[in-house]
């Protein structure tokens, strides 16, 4: 069975690099047209003209629904309406205990990782019902499914997004619609390159693989999710990390 031209339309946040850049680029190379969002104009402009014909760029803040309605709509009557939402956008940190974190990080952050999220989904929703057919991929994190010291905001942020991943898929899948949350470990992009030696030495040799995963990693799971292959998997959380999580006698024991 055949899914509809609109299939072939990925909108992708977050876009302008990491993460976000590979996954517009594995996209492009499977066949797809991809909206390139972000708030850089400048790099997105960049991964435009690196990806081609098959690519346009969007400035979009995420974090304010004006924005993103805008936005969307501004693709829809020129690219037509997207089948496929990754939503990749996310703010880190605030790396303290929890007694620190204040009002405006905290709702900076939820803004992005959370309400983000939302305003995507609630514009797409009803067009990939009216189509029958949609595919959303939520970027959450190995947080979203663990706590971690010093990192409560961004930890909480990311359980939301995985409950509100499933939500959707329960909602929507007679319609058409898969929603699936990806929770990569530590990903070897410009965030992790900033720590020190030290401490990406320490990170190693807690995770099996002994490496850090790739952004490629992470958007061929993500093409795999919404390519023809993927219409199964609806409502999972799928963790790439390397075995981190698997291996807790490495922690608790030290082996």
């Amino acid at each position: 069975m055949g899914t509809p031209v609109e299939a072939h339309l990925a909108v992708v946040t977050g876009a302008s690099r990491g993460i976000g850049a590979a996954i517009a680029e594995v996209l492009v190379a499977n066949g797809f047209q991809v909206a390139l969002l972000a708030r850089d104009e400048a790099a997105l402009a960049g991964l435009e003209t690196k990806l081609g014909a098959r690519a346009r760029s969007f400035r979009c803040d995420v974090a304010h629904e004006a924005s993103v309605n805008a936005t969307l709509d501004r693709i829809e009557k020129s690219m037509g309406s997207p089948g496929v939402i990754v939503n990749n956008a996310g703010l880190g940190g605030p790396f303290h205990r929890v007694d620190e974190v204040d009002q405006a990080e905290w709702d900076a952050l939820f803004g992005v990782n959370v309400e983000g999220v939302r305003h995507t989904c609630r514009w797409a929703l009803p067009r990939m019902k009216a189509s029958g057919y949609g595919r959303i991929v939520n970027i959450a994190s190995l947080l979203g499914l663990f706590g971690g010291a010093r990192s409560s905001t961004y930890a909480a942020t990311k359980h939301a997004l995985v409950g509100f991943s499933k939500s959707i898929a329960a909602e929507w899948a007679s319609a058409g619609i898969t929603c699936n949350a990806v929770c990569p470990g530590y990903i070897d992009t410009e965030m992790l390159a900033k720590a020190d030696s030290q401490s990406r030495e320490s990170l190693l040799r807690r995770i099996p693989a002994g490496r850090f995963g790739s952004a490629e990693e992470v958007a061929r799971l993500v093409a795999f999710l919404v390519g023809p292959f993927g219409g199964y998997i609806n409502g999972s959380t799928l963790v790439m990390d390397g075995g981190l999580s698997a291996h807790v006698a490495n922690e608790v024991i030290g082996f």
